[in-house]
Formats: C-alpha cells, structure tokens, sequence
C-alpha cells in the first residue's frame, strides 16, 4: 500500500526542489561570470585554457543539473496539488460521502455500476462549474498560492531538454570529474 504525502510534506518537497533548482540557476550567473572574466582578463593566467575549460565543463553540467532540478520542481508542484486536492476530497467525503453515494445509488447498485455513476457525477459537476467558478479551499489556499498552479514558465523552459539514461551517467561521471578536481 502506498501512503500519500500529506499537503504539508508535499510543500516541504516543492519548496526543497525549488531551492535546489534556484542555487542551481545562481551557480550559473557565477561560472557564466568567470568565463566572462577569464576571457576579456588583459592578462591571461598560466593555466587559463586549463581554467577555461574547467570553467565551460562546470557551465555544460550546470545546464543538465538545471534540467533535472526545474523537472523535479514540477514534479514535486504536481504531487502537491495532488496532496491538496486528495486531502480536500477526503474530508469532503467525509462529511458528504454517504449522501453522495445515496444520490448514486440506483446506478451504484443496478446497471451501469460505477461508471455511469461516474458519468453522472462528472456530468453533475460540469454544470457546477458553470454556476460556481472553482475556488480553491481555504486550508489549501496559501500553500497552492507559494507553489502556483501552473508551473513558472522559466521552470518549464528550463527543462525543455532531455537527457538519455546514458547521458545522465555521462553528466554524473562528468560532475563527479568536475568536484574531484576542485577538492
């Protein structure tokens, strides 16, 4: 049996995801900034196509550690609108669960079963929506507003590539190469 995060783990999740991704994306302006300098610097240092390569191998796995971070960011935002909205439907349920399924129940029980009841409550929730715009409950209000219910149009740009199993190797193998040159 899975157990689901509650909406307060989710957020915890969303809100890891987006740090990751945002230390990321800083780590970026400043490798960005280095190559800038190594390259209009008068003065070259002894070593500088050692420095300016290192420099652009950390930029190019920066770039892929952004990609999987932004991924994980909508991911995680994903989950917590999950959590949010099964936690709401749950204590809808139980307040509401025995007269809905009352409501249901000739289909429930007879033909059709469980998916014309289904079709029913779709149907009934439709026109719903046409007299009551959706709002989100109030327990879920400021935790969906932090994590917006649409992903930041710069998190999705920011994972547009995608990567092979091999490549992600590749790009860990080429981390790993990156931090044990710096140590």
């Amino acid at each position: 049996m899975m157990t689901r995060a509650t909406p307060d783990q989710a957020l915890t999740g969303f809100r890891n995801a987006s740090i990751l991704w945002a230390g990321h994306i800083e780590s970026r302006k400043i490798v960005e900034q280095q190559i800038e300098s190594l390259l209009t610097a008068t003065e070259k240092p002894a070593d500088y196509a050692r420095q300016l390569q290192l420099q652009r191998e950390r930029l190019d796995v920066l770039k892929w550690q952004i990609n999987c971070a932004a991924r994980e960011c909508i991911y995680s935002q994903h989950l917590l609108m999950e959590a949010c909205t099964e936690d709401a439907l749950s204590n809808f349920m139980q307040a509401n669960g025995a007269a809905l399924t009352s409501a249901l129940a000739p289909f429930l029980k007879g033909r059709g079963g469980l998916e014309v009841a289904s079709r029913m409550l779709r149907s009934a929730l439709v026109r719903q929506l046409a007299i009551t715009p959706p709002e989100i409950a109030g327990d879920y209000r400021e935790i969906l507003d932090e994590s917006g219910v649409i992903p930041d149009p710069v998190m999705v740009r920011d994972c547009q590539s995608t990567y092979t199993p091999a490549q992600h190797l590749r790009f860990q193998q080429r981390l790993n190469y990156i931090n044990d040159m710096q140590e």
